[in-house]
């Protein structure tokens, strides 16, 4: 055998070697292929599902923040009773304060004489 017969010999050799090897990859790409393929096709599906499930929050929200604004309506005019019994405590205490300052004031001013 000549060296031209060996040489291309080796380069059948590695044709056949770089074949095999890309024969496996494509068909590991192939196998992720097909199970991006499943993933893609149960898509719909669960994006249904969620659409449906959030569809149903929303209405539970709508419905929770409805029932929410009839209680605070409800319970509104009790804050305002709060309101103003505050407001009739501090006018009623506020000259009550002044005189008893005003009485403390004079009282420091008849010690210091």
């Amino acid at each position: 055998m000549s060296l031209t017969g060996i040489g291309v010999m080796l380069i059948g050799i590695a044709f056949i070697v770089i074949a095999v090897y890309l024969s496996w990859t494509l068909n590991n790409l192939a196998n992720v292929l097909r199970g991006v393929e499943k993933t893609v096709e149960q898509m719909p599906d669960q994006l249904d599902d969620i659409f449906r499930e959030t569809g149903q929050l929303l209405n539970q929200t709508n419905v929770t923040i409805s029932e929410v604004n009839d209680k605070l309506r409800t319970i509104s005019p009790l804050f305002y009773m709060v309101n103003d019994v505050g407001e009739m405590s501090r006018k009623m205490t506020t000259p009550l304060a002044n005189f008893s300052w005003n009485r403390k004031k004079s009282k420091k001013k008849d010690d210091n004489k």
